[in-house]
C-alpha cells in the first residue's frame, strides 16, 4: 500500500469518561489550547467525542478545504 504524503492524521486527546466528567473545565481548556477534540473512553470503548469551539472550527476548516479539493478534481476530469 502506498502512503499519500499529503494525508494528515486526525489527532484527538483520549480521556476516560470519569476524568472528563470530573474535570470538564480543564478538559475544555485543553481542547481549546490544542484545538483538538477529546475522545471520551469508557471501558476501552469510545463513548463520545467533545469539540471545543476552537477544535470544531478547525474541523470545519478542514472540511471546507476538502470540499475545495474535490471541486478542483472534478473540474480537472
Amino acid at each position: 500500500m502506498l502512503s499519500n504524503p499529503n494525508f494528515e492524521w486526525q489527532e484527538s486527546i483520549n480521556m476516560k469518561k470519569n476524568t472528563f466528567s470530573k474535570h470538564f473545565e480543564q478538559a475544555n481548556q485543553l481542547s481549546k489550547a490544542m484545538a483538538l477534540p477529546i475522545t471520551v473512553i469508557h471501558s476501552d470503548h469510545q463513548v463520545g467525542v467533545f469539540y471545543s469551539t476552537q477544535a470544531y472550527n478547525k474541523l470545519l476548516k478542514q472540511i471546507k478545504e476538502m470540499k475545495q479539493e474535490i471541486l478542483i478534481l472534478k473540474k480537472i476530469k
